[in-house]
């Protein structure tokens, strides 16, 4: 394993490509392939196509390493976009979910025409249908060479939506010889299809989307938050009400998409360059709770500017982490180090649902530099609690080393409780131990409790992070119902919220919660990042319910300290 590990690393630092050692790679061990997958996760860009490009096309469709392979690769091309040539040709046509959203995003933002040429020629030897409409657009483009790859691949695809697609081409100025041409050879090629004695089915095709909206002028900062006005369609109306000034026209925007998936995804692709205050916030919030598949490739490019606010940005990856998985994960791994903390966390608790290859090499990069940042980082991510991702930075020792150190010395009941857990799968019985009694006894220390109720674990992060900086202890809930259980047997020293838990308005907990303490007892506080709201309209709601006030999110460890005065 030394003698292959060295030649292997020489592959990787002088690029010469050694056939006779990368085939070794088929049958190594689950150990020798990890140690293999994190020196390739990190080579450079040339080296690593190569590698990857011999294994995939070596190994079979069954390899016990090809998934990961696939998978790591797959990361790869979100930072170049030539890796998605590996996976073009390496995916299953009729099984393309996964590389979907990642090429048409490659298709709208990839200049290089030679790459661009590649995967048209690509998608018609695969006969990849979901491309038609992207290689539809290259008719329009501009480009005569990239006009002719278009035409041709929908030509080799030959589907009804090929078809259907090139018979409109052939309706405006865009039509030319070429597009006559194929159309007139699909027309043939499907009479003979369809012949007696050779039935043919033909794919339906996909209902048309949307027509998108008139663009909302940008408002005038300095003008008076006015109402929406009613509109007859109600899509547009309620994306109107969702950045309304009014937090009664927000829950009733709330309700009308919350069970509405694909026009919370058609409302995100609309106003995904909107500069409506609070409008990508409520969006994403929604994209969080419906989870539309066809909104994966809106957020990969929001993920991609550099010019989103840091609260956006932890709106988008606050939705990102209900994904099971993600196809993007570069642009996120990058925020982990952001210099807002609750951006970080999010980031964190994203990826650690996507716990790939590469997401594991380029954190622990970070961890083992030696640097300042490969402290905090650690510290961070022991707070997010994020079990997927810890247990696989385990296996560097730095990581391990600080990890340790924290959590004897100052981290939070509840990330003990993560590193317990994952000691106990791992059987390591006599470490377990030992923190548990860590455990124990800071539970026995006690101190103001203050009861946190969100359905984003990402807030509850942040908000438990900064609770226990002030010396007090963080009860954390998904939901109201449980919530309430607890704050019926044990009174708290202080609620915070959002002004939407769930299904349940903030102005519905409160008046329940009312009914148990009064407001100079037990001080409610919402904390949300809807903040361009009517003050008086906000201020006249709060009293009415016994709210005591409003925090942007994330809070300031002062504001949390003033719920409890003389602590």
């Amino acid at each position: 394993m030394a003698l292959f590990m060295s030649e292997f690393e020489r592959i990787i630092e002088t690029g010469q490509v050694n056939s006779d050692t990368l085939l070794q790679i088929l049958s190594l061990d689950e150990e020798q392939q990890q140690a293999v997958f994190e020196h390739l996760a990190l080579a450079p860009d040339n080296v690593a196509y190569d590698i990857m490009f011999f294994l995939m096309n070596t190994m079979g469709p069954t390899h016990p390493m090809r998934q990961r392979l696939y998978q790591l690769t797959m990361d790869r091309a979100h930072l170049n976009f030539r890796f998605a040539l590996i996976l073009i040709n390496h995916t299953n046509p009729d099984k393309t979910n996964s590389i979907s959203q990642l090429v048409r995003h490659i298709l709208s933002k990839e200049t290089s025409k030679e790459l661009l040429k590649d995967i048209c020629r690509a998608a018609g030897r695969l006969g990849i249908e979901f491309l038609i409409d992207d290689l539809a657009e290259f008719v329009f483009y501009g480009d005569p060479e990239l006009r002719k790859e278009a035409v041709t691949a929908m030509e080799r695809i030959g589907t009804d939506k090929a078809a259907q697609r090139l018979e409109q081409i052939a309706q405006t100025d865009k039509c030319g010889p070429d597009i006559l041409e194929s159309l007139a050879f699909l027309k043939t090629k499907r009479k003979n299809i369809a012949a007696p004695g050779n039935p043919g089915k033909s794919k339906p095709a996909r209902p048309a989307p949307r027509q998108k909206p008139t663009p909302e002028p940008k408002p005038v900062q300095s003008a008076p938050l006015q109402p929406p006005e009613p509109h007859s369609d109600p899509y547009i109306h309620n994306v109107r009400l969702l950045a309304s000034p009014y937090i009664e026209d927000r829950f009733k925007a709330f309700e009308y998409f919350s069970d509405k998936s694909d026009e919370v995804a058609q409302a995100l692709h609309d106003n995904i360059d909107t500069q409506v205050p609070d409008l990508l916030v409520s969006l994403l919030r929604l994209i969080g709770r419906t989870i539309p598949q066809e909104s994966l490739g809106d957020l990969l490019t929001l993920s991609e500017k550099d010019n989103i606010g840091k609260k956006d940005r932890f709106c988008l990856y606050t939705a990102l982490s209900h994904y099971p998985e993600l196809e993007s994960v570069a642009p996120i791994v990058k925020s982990v180090t952001d210099p807002s903390i609750f951006v970080s966390m999010a980031a964190i608790r994203a990826l650690d649902t996507h716990c790939s290859d590469y997401v594991v090499a380029e954190i622990r990069k970070k961890i083992e530099s030696g640097t300042k940042t490969g402290e905090t980082l650690t510290k961070i991510i022991i707070d997010t609690c994020v079990p997927r991702l810890i247990e696989a930075l385990m296996a560097s020792d730095t990581f391990s080393y600080i990890s340790s150190n924290y959590l004897e010395s100052s981290a939070q009941i509840k990330a003990l409780d993560t590193w317990i857990s994952i000691l106990e799968k791992r059987n390591r019985t006599s470490s377990a131990k030992q923190f548990t009694r860590i455990r124990d006894g800071r539970s026995q220390t006690g101190g103001p409790e203050i009861v946190v109720i969100h359905p984003s674990a990402s807030y509850i992060d942040v908000f438990s992070r900064l609770i226990h900086g002030c010396g007090f202890q963080a009860r954390t809930f998904r939901g109201p119902q449980e919530a309430f259980e607890h704050i019926i047997n044990t009174k708290p020293d202080g609620i915070i919220t959002d002004f939407i838990i769930r299904q349940m308005r903030v102005s519905d907990l409160a008046r329940e919660i009312r009914e148990l303490y009064p407001a100079e007892k037990v001080p409610l506080m919402v904390s949300s990042l809807h903040r361009h709201l009517d003050k008086d309209n906000l201020a006249s709601m709060f009293q009415a319910c016994g709210i005591n006030g409003f925090w942007e999110f994330p809070a300031t460890t002062a504001q949390i300290k003033s719920l409890v005065p003389g602590k």
